[in-house]
């Protein structure tokens, strides 16, 4: 799919994502990019790990599996089992979750992926599958039960509606299946509820540093990548795929309406911060007075798309206008000016353009059309072909680093550029976008 109108853009988009492909794919270069990463970063603890969706081996083969379906035959299904099969060994060195982002739910995603819908990966999938199923019904028995939970535990990153996304794709197998129910029962019934504070809020203890000073009492997460938007997404794509538990309908409409009733006009539209206070009324108090910047992880752009799918799941055209003003606003000026400036996905240039890309698709509007235009050119304009893969993430104070995966790195940059240039799109679902 694509939303681009200009054909030189997306042949640009197309020759500059298979580049970056060839480049990450190069073990030498790989292993520059990673020791000067390790070296430039002010974030070292979310650097390279081998075995990481976020930012690891999976992400490449991520990457390699949608080359692959763009370019059959020239050897990137190769590449990608190469890559593969690092990750694994990685795996075998480490202790790992069942994340998406961190864990064995990310190495099924990109085996999955790779798998195409062909016999392939099978026996390793079953394995994964075996694995992911069993911890994750645990962590939905102690969410069904919570009063108050860690975001780690519900949320995309870390969480189970991360897992969920990872289990979607596997539903067709009764071992995932089973856990995937039991995780969209979970999440319904923990969005459903209608307490002050909500039973899915963060306590105190489980809250960061940063969200303990804003809010000592603990918060409600409003960000896609760790908060209410996340869930919500994942219980209104599953919907949308015929699959259903009791209440999801149900706690689909109380977390829209919640998120609904949480929203900031910044001026331009509607807006969200970063969290509300688990205590001071219904309405809460918000993070901070200033608006977020428009991201998939804070923000409007994934708030507006979590709520745009809710409103499909429910067929409200409520949360669809809501999903559109906001997502009007996100756009309506230069990223720049609202303090996004790197390229990457998580809180970056790319993200925010594949948002618009899934925007642009599903309404037909030359609007979002016309913004997907503009944020290809904004985010080529940043494609620096001397820089080791071609793409730098930008820290604060303009600090440049090369990050080589798929949060904040290269290897997300190039997944969007494909798709902006008629690639494919699905890879996404790993965000909870589609």
């Amino acid at each position: 799919m694509t939303a681009v109108s200009n054909t030189s853009q997306r042949q640009t988009a197309l020759d500059v994502a298979a580049g970056m492909g060839r480049r990450l794919a190069d073990d030498e270069t790989l292993a520059r990019a990673v020791r000067r990463a390790s070296l430039d970063t002010s974030f070292p603890a979310v650097g390279w790990r081998s075995h990481s969706l976020a930012a690891g081996l999976p992400s490449l083969a991520l990457l390699s599996a949608a080359l692959d379906r763009l370019e059959p035959g020239r050897g990137w299904d190769r590449v990608g089992h190469s890559q593969l099969q690092r990750a694994l060994d990685a795996v075998a060195n480490v202790n790992p979750t069942v994340s998406l982002f961190s864990g064995l739910a990310g190495v099924g995603f990109a085996a999955q992926a790779l798998a195409a819908g062909r016999d392939r990966y099978e026996r390793l999938l079953a394995s994964i599958d075996a694995e992911v199923a069993p911890r994750a019904q645990a962590i939905a028995a102690r969410l069904g039960e919570a009063d108050g939970c860690g975001a780690a535990d519900f949320d995309v990153i870390s969480g189970v509606s991360g897992v969920g996304a990872y289990l979607l794709l596997r539903r067709d197998y009764s071992t995932p299946s089973e856990a995937l129910l039991s995780v969209l029962t979970a999440l319904a019934t923990l969005l459903a509820d209608t307490s002050e504070p909500r039973r899915w809020h963060t306590p105190a203890e489980h809250s960061s540093e940063s969200m303990l000073a804003a809010f000592p009492d603990g918060h409600h997460n409003c960000g896609l990548a760790h908060g209410l938007p996340g869930p919500l997404a994942l219980l209104s794509i599953a919907s949308l795929a015929g699959v259903e538990v009791d209440r999801s309908q149900t706690a689909i409409g109380v977390a829209a309406h919640w998120l609904a009733m949480h929203a900031d006009d910044n001026g331009r539209g509607p807006d969200w911060p970063n969290a509300v206070a688990a205590t001071g009324g219904p309405q809460g108090r918000p993070a901070t007075t200033s608006p977020s910047r428009p991201t998939w992880c804070y923000g409007s752009a994934g708030v507006a798309r979590s709520l745009w799918l809710a409103g499909e799941a429910l067929d409200h055209d409520v949360y669809r206008e809501l999903a559109l003003r906001a997502m009007r606003a996100a756009v309506d000026q230069p990223l720049r000016e609202r303090g996004i400036i790197s390229p990457t996905f998580c809180h970056g240039i790319a993200g925010v353009l594949q948002i618009t890309t899934r925007f642009a698709g599903d309404t037909g509007l030359p609007e979002f059309a016309d913004a997907a235009d503009t944020l290809l050119a904004d985010l080529l304009a940043e494609h620096e072909p001397g820089a080791l893969l071609g793409y730098r993430d930008v820290e604060p104070a303009d600090n440049r680093v090369d990050q080589p995966g798929l949060l904040d790195g290269a290897c997300g940059i190039a997944l969007v550029l494909l798709t902006a240039g008629g690639g494919p799109a699905d890879w996404d679902r790993a965000f909870l976008l589609s």
